[in-house]
């Protein structure tokens, strides 16, 4: 009965305990159930936050998006700012100096107009028809003097008037004053005046003048329009040949001084105007050629440059009349009594400078480029350049076809030498033969398009030749019978050892040398034909890339050799094309080719 009384009171015990695990597993469950909800609630919280966080991500883009645009409206506002400040600085000094210059020069303006007005061919008929008095004309023509004594067209329009009036003396002595202030100017108007009036011959005598008074290492604005209304023939045949022995003269003059550089300039141009070898259309042909490519690309191209000449010639050239080709004696004298002299040519810089910065709204660099560019063309250059920069550089200069023909003759006996020097030199970078190479393999194959040769035995000989040196590196590739018997020795000695000693550390070292030596004798025996496959696959891919290599060669030599002879013999067509292309003064051109055999006869 006391064993019965101590077990159910065991049982009792235990019932309370479990009681209580039961509580406290409820009381878990119910933390459990409230860290649930707080991790919902904290889960809510944080969705918030993030949309919140989102919501601010928009809105911070937004503003920066706003920062952006600002910028740049502050940016285009400052930089509009600054211009219309340059542009408002530009307007009021221009004005400054636009008074200054109406201070300084404005004698000289009126001089001007008025000049243009007395050699204008009505006059001379007005007067002739008493329309103007002839009293007032003089006395104008004096009062611009007097008002401007140190100004050449003062003493050049008296006497223009004195002519219109018949005053031989007061002529004389006021062109000897206009002449004595600027003798070249002074020489070019008279020249064109008497043109205006048709007096041709008078209109020559004063051209040879004016020639005989330019420098050839400058030649101005001036010069440029002349040489327009010679080439046209506008001052008459004499001037246009006392013209041609006036350059003449300077070239010969400068090629004193510097005996060569008219050829180097031409050639240097001539050169510019070659084809580059196409790399990409003859690559093969420059992998197998043995040696001496960088010669045969400089003898290509040297072939290429007098048919690239003459395409020049014949983009520059096209035989275009101009338009009003009267027009350039009347442009010239009009250039050369508003043309500026060295005293205004500072102030006139200066206020064309101001008046391009209005006109581009104040943007300074874009006006100062221009103003460069206009100034580059009005500067003076030496003879030679404005006649090779007329021939090759045609956009650099404000000349007429006309007078870049008239240029073209002048250079011509140049662009003929340098031609022939540019074909003698590529023919004799033109070899009979040239070898051909695949590593050690070497054959020599004919520079003439015309002559066949052998492709399919060249392939077949350098395959052959690959395929016998791709199987003795094969065969080279032997069994190491040492190798194999050591390392198999080793791997059964391993093998009975890992018996017979102990167990632990010893047993396990010999039976891991046991397998090293195993996977020794397994990899040597398995080298020889591995190795074997990759030398014959990789001598099928040598093969395989080498006859391809060499058939494109092959093919890339006639285009080669055929291009290179083809420009060759295209050379005559640029002395071909001078019998036909100088209109003005017909087989100019041709004489000068004749001229030039002529002297390389007698050379010889």
């Amino acid at each position: 009965m006391a064993d019965q009384g101590d077990m159910e009171s065991r049982f009792d015990d235990l019932d309370t305990s479990l009681q209580q695990v039961d509580r406290g597993v409820d009381a878990i469950g119910a933390r459990i159930d409230a860290a649930r909800a707080d991790v919902v609630a904290l889960r809510d919280q944080v969705s918030f936050v993030t949309a919140e966080m989102n919501g601010v991500a928009h809105a911070v883009a937004r503003v920066e998006d706003s920062i952006v645009q600002l910028s740049d409206r502050l940016v285009q506002f400052t930089d509009q700012y600054a211009r219309d400040q340059a542009r408002t600085l530009a307007e009021a000094e221009l004005t400054r100096l636009t008074i200054d210059w109406h201070a300084r020069f404005e004698q000289r303006r009126k001089t001007r107009d008025l000049a243009h007005g007395l050699v204008h061919a009505l006059t001379k008929d007005a007067l002739e028809r008493d329309v103007v008095d002839k009293d007032l004309v003089a006395a104008c023509a004096q009062e611009r003097m007097l008002m401007e004594p140190d100004f050449w067209l003062g003493p050049a329009m008296v006497s223009i008037a004195a002519r219109h009036l018949g005053e031989a003396p007061q002529m004389r002595r006021a062109r000897a004053q206009s002449y004595s202030l600027d003798q070249a100017r002074s020489n070019l108007f008279f020249t064109l005046t008497c043109t205006r009036l048709g007096e041709l011959d008078e209109a020559a005598r004063w051209m040879d003048r004016y020639l005989q008074s330019l420098d050839p290492y400058a030649l101005d604005e001036d010069f440029h329009v002349v040489l327009d209304a010679v080439a046209c023939n506008e001052l008459g045949a004499q001037a246009h040949a006392y013209t041609r022995q006036a350059m003449e003269r300077w070239l010969d003059r400068l090629g004193l001084a510097q005996p060569s550089t008219l050829t180097k300039q031409v050639a240097h141009h001539m050169s510019e105007l070659g084809m580059k070898l196409p790399e990409e259309r003859f690559e093969e042909l420059g992998q197998v050629c043995a040696g001496g490519w960088d010669g045969l690309c400089r003898g290509w191209e040297c072939a290429t440059i007098p048919e690239a000449t003459l395409l020049h010639l014949h983009r520059a050239f096209p035989g275009d009349h101009d338009e009003d080709p009267s027009a350039h004696a009347a442009s010239a004298l009009d250039s050369l009594i508003d043309r500026h002299d060295p005293d205004e040519a500072a102030l006139a810089s200066r206020i064309r400078y101001l008046e391009l910065v209005v006109e581009y709204g104040g943007d300074e660099k874009a006006a100062r480029e221009e103003h460069t560019v206009q100034q580059a063309a009005a500067t003076p250059v030496d003879l030679r350049t404005l006649l090779v920069n007329a021939v090759f550089v045609p956009e650099s200069v404000r000349l007429g076809e006309e007078a870049r023909l008239l240029s073209l003759r002048a250079v011509w006996p140049q662009v003929l030498s340098t031609s022939r020097g540019y074909v003698e030199h590529s023919r004799s970078l033109l070899p009979p033969e040239i070898d051909v190479t695949w590593g050690e393999w070497r054959r020599p194959v004919s520079a003439d398009p015309n002559v066949s040769v052998p492709e399919k035995a060249l392939v077949n000989e350098l395959c052959g030749l690959i395929e016998d040196r791709t199987r003795k590196q094969v065969e080279s590739v032997r069994l190491n019978r040492g190798r194999l018997i050591t390392a198999a020795a080793v791997s059964l000695a391993g093998t009975v050892t890992a018996f017979l000693v102990s167990r632990g550390t010893p047993r396990v070292t010999v039976i891991l040398l046991a397998i090293a030596a195993a996977v020794w004798a397994i990899a040597e025996w398995r080298r020889v034909p591995v190795r074997r496959q990759e030398l014959s696959r990789e001598g099928r891919d040598r093969a395989r890339a080498g006859t391809a290599a060499l058939r494109r060669a092959l093919a890339q030599r006639t285009a080669f050799f055929t291009a290179w002879q083809a420009n060759l013999d295209a050379a005559q067509g640029l002395e071909d094309w001078a019998k036909g292309a100088w209109r003005g003064e017909a087989g100019a051109l041709e004489r000068g080719v004749r001229e030039e055999f002529g002297r390389e006869e007698a050379q010889e």
